[in-house]
């Protein structure tokens, strides 16, 4: 009589943790969704595409070598700093992204940004918002490149 109980905690167990993971790859691929949009927005130039997964509320910050001071500005004053249009250099930009941590309602992830004239990797936090991922602060670094000759 033990085994048929044991096979069936055991059969649980699993069933458990197989629905578990099946909802952690469902918000894992929703805030991969976030993400890409917000590369399209950084391609696009567009701020309202970003803005769509990018809290207004939300905050930008990072240290700024050139002023020697920590730069803090809105989500929605950094996303308007987009002209709507492509960067004149966007074909020979690379961007990547990589999901660090997806928690029932928090997530973080890492973006490398690499221009011809700027190194910088970006971390965002993102909060799971009324059933909504979105991202709620952005937190920079990066340096300048010397000109291509």
């Amino acid at each position: 009589m033990k085994k048929p109980i044991q096979s069936m905690v055991l059969a649980g167990a699993l069933l458990l943790l197989s629905v578990s993971a099946l909802a952690n790859d469902s918000e894992r691929d929703a805030v991969d969704q976030v993400m890409q949009k917000m590369m399209r927005g950084f391609e696009s130039g567009d701020p309202n595409l970003i803005l769509e997964v990018l809290r207004r509320d939300g905050v930008v910050v990072g240290y700024s070598a050139p002023r020697g001071s920590v730069v803090t500005q809105s989500a929605e004053e950094w996303a308007n700093g987009f002209t709507g249009k492509p960067a004149a250099d966007e074909a020979l930009r690379k961007r990547s992204y990589e999901i660090l941590e997806v928690g029932r309602d928090a997530a973080i992830v890492k973006v490398t940004l690499d221009y011809p004239r700027w190194d910088g990797l970006d971390y965002l936090a993102l909060s799971k918002i009324d059933g909504k991922w979105m991202i709620v602060s952005k937190s920079w670094s990066g340096q300048s490149k010397p000109a291509a000759p």
